[in-house]
């Protein structure tokens, strides 16, 4: 061997001795890194024994038809594939209480081994934090899968009823319909009533949108909530033939498409009913969620959110979101979990008064209030 390639030699020799010495792991540490790296696809082949041949159900806490219902039959038509094993995926609505009846199941029923996931009102955590009456549930504590999309909704009303705006809502009475007490629709007519001065009367307990959009049809009421991402693709005929008006939007900041619509938070004359208005507006971050019962396996939330995520990604999904002209603003489960617990942290007098100005009216037993 020529003397310049002994010496190379040589010198690699000591580079692999110097790093082997470097690098050199006690054996217990060897060990453990071997157990982990066995048992790493052991996860995934017991992931896949487990929901093989199983059916896994996705709960709508609201009737069909829906912003909620939309969404949730879209991810629940894709994810199957997803999921290790493949298992048989079905929907199940269950209304009522404007989402508490689902997300109370979800939380204190429905099983916790992974064959359960859900949507839920996107108001759940601020439900919560204002320590609505009816909630046996703990936003911290859900499995949060993962958000499908943000969003946005929007007062409107039907073009019978004469408002064009939302000064409209200052002048005159406005019957707005409402499904549950934690729900949008019926908590923002309100707070708007009390910070802002608007003239709202809420008809709540309808069990969804679609319920309020019939009445708001047939003349029961004069407006409804919806997400802007329904009532574009829905609706787009009433907006192309001016049926209705857009008087107000509920969100953190105002939709690309809806810049000459307020927020909610744009009419406030106090800071303080601008801070109590955007913590009512939260929910817009949560959107149309999945989440899954709590105290899931560790290995059942790995697979349920990476499922999720290729979902998100699936060019089936994609496609058909396109084709229906549904908006798309995924976000993962571990991310959307910190999203959703935020909404403690905001100011004790901020929650106190959003409280305060939330709770459900004394009179009972009628459906006007």
């Amino acid at each position: 061997m020529p003397p310049s390639d002994t010496r190379q030699h040589q010198q690699h020799q000591r580079y692999k001795e110097d790093a082997m010495t470097k690098f050199r792991f006690p054996a217990a540490a060897v060990a453990t890194a071997a157990t982990l790296l066995a048992t790493a696809p052991a996860v995934a082949q017991d992931a896949a024994a487990f929901y093989k041949g199983k059916t896994v159900e996705v709960v709508i806490s609201y009737g069909a038809g829906g912003g909620y219902d939309i969404y949730g039959r879209l991810a629940a038509r894709h994810i199957g594939a997803h999921i290790p094993g493949q298992p048989q995926v079905v929907v199940r609505n269950m209304p009522g209480a404007g989402g508490l009846n689902g997300a109370n199941h979800l939380y204190n029923v429905a099983a916790r081994d992974g064959t359960v996931m859900g949507v839920i009102n996107q108001n759940a955590a601020l439900g919560q934090a204002l320590d609505t009456k009816g909630i046996k549930y703990d936003v911290r504590k859900f499995t949060w899968v993962g958000r499908i999309t943000s969003n946005v909704e929007v007062f409107h009303t039907w073009h019978a009823a004469g408002a064009r705006s939302i000064q409209d809502a200052f002048t005159r009475e406005l019957i707005a319909g409402g499904t549950g007490p934690t729900s949008s629709s019926v908590v923002m007519p309100r707070v708007m009533n009390q910070l802002l001065g608007t003239k709202f009367k809420v008809a709540s307990g309808y069990k969804g949108a679609s319920d309020v959009v019939l009445a708001m049809e047939r003349g029961e009421v004069h407006g409804a909530v919806r997400p802007w991402a329904v009532l574009k693709t829905q609706s787009a005929d009433w907006l192309r033939d001016k049926k209705i008006d857009l008087l107000v939007q509920f969100a953190l900041e105002r939709h690309p498409d809806l810049t000459n619509v307020p927020t909610a938070a744009d009419l406030a004359k106090t800071e303080e009913a601008k801070k109590v208005l955007l913590l009512l507006a939260s929910g817009s971050s949560t959107g149309r969620s999945l989440v899954a019962p709590p105290s899931l396996s560790a290995d059942r939330v790995k697979a349920l959110r990476s499922a999720f995520d290729a979902t998100m990604k699936d060019p089936k999904l994609r496609d058909e979101a396109a084709k229906a002209k549904l908006e798309l603003d995924a976000m993962p489960g571990d991310k959307l979990a910190t999203v959703a617990a935020s909404v403690f942290d905001a100011p004790p007098a901020v929650i106190k008064k959003a409280a305060a100005l939330t709770a459900r009216p004394k009179k009972k037993g009628k459906k006007k209030n």
